[in-house]
């Protein structure tokens, strides 16, 4: 359990790199990765189960935190939190490549896994092995 949490802590850490030199992206609106769930530990000890995205080649993007100022992430892995109901149909596409739809912003609770939240999250494509 511990290993799984200092493995989480150091992913969000390691999601915080340095840009290239020649400045990040704006944040993009659309992500395709592969939808995974996530399992970890709020510091209190309740268990925390979310939906995420990782995605192969991660691009250096600059994201707005809570209070508007930006940071420059790697997108590596994607919390998403989903838009109304929409997490109710996101199980059969576990383990899948999806695409999904949302507005970026940093990670900014404990709740929170990855190295960048996706807000009112939809999924508007999932493809199978038999897709390609």
């Amino acid at each position: 359990m511990f290993l799984r949490g200092a493995y989480l802590g150091g992913a969000l850490l390691a999601g915080f790199a340095p840009a290239h030199a020649n400045g990040c992206l704006a944040p993009p609106s659309m992500i395709t990765g592969q939808l995974r769930i996530v399992e970890s530990r709020h510091p209190d000890g309740t268990p925390i189960r979310a939906f995420v995205v990782f995605v192969e080649d991660g691009q250096c993007v600059s994201i707005e935190d809570v209070d508007g100022d930006r940071a420059d992430v790697f997108l590596r892995d994607i919390h998403l939190a989903p838009k109304g109901d929409e997490a109710a149909r996101w199980s059969d596409a576990v383990g899948k490549d999806v695409t999904v739809q949302g507005r970026m912003g940093l990670p900014f609770t404990t709740w929170h896994v990855g190295s960048a939240m996706m807000f009112d999250a939809t999924i508007s494509a999932v493809r199978t092995s038999s897709d390609e």
